[in-house]
């Protein structure tokens, strides 16, 4: 599963965990990519920090009055000069182990969210999220046809590579913001530190210019399966639509042969003043006939 998560604020969140947002949220489920649309207003936090280090801080904190109280404690019954030194190791233990937590935990929790904030980046994303709507929604009319039940293995991976390289352009350019203020700032025109500035302001520049290449690169086949997938789609309708409508025609015709075969043809009544204008004619033709030869 694939969560993309927008906000009414232009982010977006790209997770391979349900962020379970807090609030009132509307969820889509396009095969395998859950699109989640955050109401507003809402209060979500999404800094890359992991879910449960609050838990751990609460966890050390705990852990560190348990040492300091048993400090105290050495110190009544022992001595200070012992037992301070052996409170000072073993709280400097608990805080370097909580560190090496929370680092892992915020590492294990940025391995599987990536967050896009700026306006650029989340557009690009929205154009690859939309594509991939576009496939899903498709896929079931012609799955058949090319033999693959579910492209949802396919576009997840995509999306999830594209939301990557697009939060490390974004980060790319905040370096080059902040290596464009140092130079072109107040720093002094012959501090030395201007070559080494100049040199990664360039090499910032390329792997933008190389990430936003590939990116596209990415875009372009998911893009053009998109619209072929539409296509695809729209020419099936129309071809259903002609169907039925000669299917509704042949319909008709039969229906009427139907028709036609059950009602008999109206008899012709008699012309009754046809036959009596004829017999009338007749008899005096043959009167007159008579009348003349006497």
């Amino acid at each position: 599963m694939l969560y993309v998560v927008f906000d009414d604020t232009g982010r977006c969140l790209v997770s391979r965990d349900d962020p379970a947002p807090s609030g009132r949220a509307e969820r889509a489920d396009y095969d395998g990519v859950v699109a989640i649309a955050l109401a507003a207003p809402h209060d979500q936090d999404w800094a890359a920090t992991a879910p449960d280090l609050d838990g751990n801080r609460l966890l050390a904190g705990s852990v560190m009055l348990v040492v300091a109280g048993a400090t105290l404690a050495a110190s009544a019954l022992v001595s200070p000069w012992v037992a301070v030194p052996a409170g000072a190791a073993a709280t400097v233990y608990v805080g370097r182990r909580h560190n090496i937590a929370a680092a892992r935990a915020e590492a294990r929790w940025a391995s599987r969210h990536r967050i896009l904030d700026t306006r650029a980046e989340v557009a690009r994303f929205r154009r690859a999220f939309d594509a991939a709507r576009t496939i899903l929604v498709a896929w079931p009319y012609f799955a058949e046809l090319v033999q693959v039940p579910s492209p949802r293995r396919e576009v997840s991976a995509s999306l999830w590579t594209i939301a990557g390289l697009l939060r490390d352009h974004a980060d790319l350019a905040e370096q080059h913001v902040a290596l464009s203020e140092a130079r072109f700032g107040d720093l002094p025109a012959h501090a030395s530190v201007r070559g080494a500035l100049d040199e990664r302001l360039a090499r910032v520049e390329a792997a933008q210019r190389a990430l936003s290449a590939e990116i596209d690169r990415r875009l372009e086949p998911l893009t053009d399966l998109a619209a072929r997938s539409a296509s695809f789609v729209r020419a099936e309708a129309a071809t259903h639509v002609a169907h039925e409508a000669v299917r509704r025609a042949d319909e008709a015709v039969r229906r009427a042969d139907e028709s036609l075969g059950r009602v008999a043809a109206p008899a012709a009544p008699p012309d009754e003043t046809r036959e009596l204008a004829e017999r009338t004619a007749a008899i005096i033709k043959a009167y007159r006939e008579l009348t003349d030869r006497t």
